[in-house]
């Protein structure tokens, strides 16, 4: 019973999305800081204390779209959606990680990254009532969120962010949220059930285009990064090396989109696609070693 409940819990605070929050460690990371315990130290608070405030976030988004949600095949099993917590219990356990989450950054946290917390959440409300209902909108505000970990990360860490840094991290995001929205037209035109107020105005030839463009964008950006005179400088030549692994990866990620119609979590897709989770490995092995070793 304890086992099931705690489940549910972790279920309800999307424990597994905590992945997302590892771009708060990357301006510590790409600045050669990681090796610095006692920074590393204050990035992984800084960390723990976004993930909480996350999952209170997602907490209220389940309790606004939980109608919603028992239309979407992957989101009805959702507790709020699936009704296996109850709303005055979901509530309570939202009441109860504000709480915490407010007493950790009251002790740990600065006015700034305070006030940046701050902005995530009310732009997280913003985007639940209003922003995700708005054509075009509803995808390139996704981005936002995860800027907002990167900047967070940056401020913890003292760090000021690269703009090569910002602009990858960005159309990464957007493609992601792009692919999701793919999956809704996916789901509307098979099961006729709308799981999303925009996702009517959208067809998969339109989502097709701007997965093209948004991932030539992003293969792009990270390519002219890779030979850029500032990396060279700074980590090693061989830098661009690491492109095979990030092409590669991106190549199987359109295979699983325009092939498999496999675009909606991402997160579940790396878990489970072991060539694209082989590829972010081999990637992550390569630029610590050009940034820290060679």
């Amino acid at each position: 019973m304890l086992l099931n409940k705690t489940k549910l819990l972790f279920r309800l605070l999307r424990i597994d999305n905590w992945i997302k929050n590892l771009l708060i460690l990357l301006p510590c990371f790409f600045a050669k800081k990681i090796t610095n315990y006692s920074i590393l130290i204050d990035v992984i608070i800084a960390a723990i204390i976004f993930s909480l405030l996350a999952s209170s976030v997602y907490i209220i988004n389940d309790l606004i779209d939980a109608p919603k949600d028992r239309n979407y095949p992957s989101k009805k099993n959702r507790p709020i959606a699936a009704k296996t917590i109850s709303v005055r219990n979901a509530i309570i356990i939202l009441v109860i990680v504000i709480l915490v989450t407010s007493g950790l950054s009251w002790i740990y946290l600065n006015r700034g990254e305070i006030l940046l917390l701050g902005f995530y959440l009310l732009f997280n409300l913003l985007y639940s009532l209003i922003l995700k209902n708005i054509l075009i909108i509803d995808f390139f505000a996704i981005p936002i969120f995860f800027e907002i970990r990167l900047f967070y990360g940056g401020f913890v860490s003292e760090v000021v962010l690269s703009h090569w840094l910002i602009l990858i991290v960005f159309f990464f995001a957007t493609l992601i949220a792009i692919g999701k929205r793919r999956d809704d037209i996916l789901i509307l035109e098979s099961t006729k059930a709308n799981t999303r107020n925009t996702a009517k105005y959208y067809t998969i030839q339109f989502l097709d285009a701007m997965v093209l463009i948004t991932s030539s964008l992003l293969v792009f950006i990270y390519i002219i990064y890779s030979i850029s005179d500032w990396v060279c400088q700074n980590y090693s030549h061989y830098f661009f090396l690491s492109d095979l692994f990030v092409v590669m990866c991106l190549s199987k990620y359109l295979h699983s989109v325009f092939v498999e119609n496999k675009s909606g979590d991402p997160i579940k897709l790396i878990f489970r696609d072991y060539f694209i989770l082989s590829c972010l490995t081999l990637w992550l092995l390569s630029i610590i070693s050009f940034i820290y070793y060679v």
